[in-house]
């Protein structure tokens, strides 16, 4: 690498000009340009309790191409379900408004307002697998932030969020049968010029959906709040990138982009990763309001339910599991689920107030 630093898109923003920006359909469309890494991801909460995600991710390392499909499913009182699968080539058609790969299939309408969603990977294998349907009706518009590039050495890596929309499923988990409506947020990521494993030594991603504290039952409107953060590698400056985005009733209210995260209560994993991961995260988060008010969010959360550990190298082709493995002893992702989470909110001039509900986490380590 030759700048050996890391420039954040916030910091690229010139003064008097705003830093979250509105992300536009050409921003969710895929590149595949370079070395590296693209994903599109939804992830979704379900009114029955069912949480997880689907995604397409697409890799260019040592000269192989890779297509996975990755998916969770947790449904409350059920073990939790995780897949990848080798999605073989991506078909990307009308300009990225439709593209799918073995098992998994997505496709935006004209005015990218709805996206449907179909995963059969699961069944397609085994009978005990996973199939799902689901229909994403976004209702807030999109965001970035500054033009959503963090410069990582001679790379970048961009993040483009819709941040809340209405989504319905339906589904099969083995022989259970579900069908429910909830929100959803769909992320499409992408790195040029860097390995997926020089991005991040070490990330933290949460999506919280609920509604404010001792509001009348008739007006609970649904908030969702979600963070997506990430520390570079010591080697390029050990630098904090973040993304945050607090919606309500569907509509965008605010955007952050500066979070720090603090763990605290450190214990040793049991299910073999070898590394100590927080029973507490604290996350703090500031930035503005969608009409220009400063604005401060607390999470100290709990990711206390083990949902599932994903050893990233096991799911990893031959090749390229040979490559990261001569250069990160053990990259691991753990995915937990907060049943009764609380974040406060301190918008400038009001009076401060407390969301609850429920929150999936996600912690990666590249190590």
């Amino acid at each position: 690498m030759g700048h050996k630093k890391t420039i954040t898109a916030a910091s690229l923003v010139h003064d008097g000009q705003p830093i979250a920006t509105q992300a536009v359909p050409k921003d969710f469309s895929w590149l595949r340009d370079s070395t590296g890494s693209e994903t599109q991801t939804m992830y979704f909460h379900l009114d029955d309790g069912c949480v997880g995600f689907v995604q397409i991710a697409w890799a260019y390392l040592a000269l192989t191409t890779t297509i996975e499909t990755n998916a969770m499913f947790y449904v409350p009182g059920h073990p939790c379900v995780f897949e990848t699968h080798n999605g073989h080539h991506l078909k990307v058609k009308k300009d990225s408004y439709e593209y799918e790969c073995k098992g998994l299939s997505m496709s935006w309408d004209k005015d990218h307002t709805k996206l449907s969603v179909k995963y059969t990977a699961g069944k397609e294998r085994d009978p005990k697998g996973v199939a799902a349907s689901f229909e994403f009706v976004r209702k807030s518009e999109g965001y970035k932030i500054g033009d959503a590039k963090n410069h990582i050495g001679d790379g970048t890596a961009a993040h483009y969020f819709y941040p809340a929309g209405e989504v319905t499923a339906k589904g099969e988990i083995g022989a259970t049968k579900f069908e429910s409506s909830g929100v959803a947020l769909f992320i499409h990521a992408h790195s040029g010029n860097i390995m997926p494993y020089n991005v991040g030594a070490e990330w933290n991603m949460n999506f919280f959906t609920g509604h404010r504290e001792g509001a009348p039952k008739e007006d609970k409107d649904r908030v969702t709040f979600h963070i997506l953060q990430y520390r570079t590698p010591d080697n390029v400056g050990a630098a904090n990138c973040s993304n945050a985005g607090l919606t309500e009733d569907g509509k965008l209210k605010a955007v952050f982009w500066d979070t720090t995260v603090e763990h605290f209560d450190m214990i040793k994993d049991e299910n073999g990763s070898g590394y100590e991961i927080p029973r507490r995260v604290l996350f703090t988060s500031t930035g503005k309001t969608v009409d220009g008010k400063n604005i401060k969010a607390v999470f100290d959360a709990r990711p206390s339910l083990r949902l599932h550990d994903i050893d990233v190298l096991s799911e990893m082709p031959y090749i390229i599991r040979r490559i990261v493995q001569a250069l990160i002893t053990k990259p691991f992702i753990f995915e937990r689920f907060e049943e009764s989470a609380k974040i406060s909110v301190q918008v400038e001039g009001e009076e401060p107030y407390n969301i609850v509900g429920v929150a999936f986490h996600e912690h990666t380590l590249m190590k």
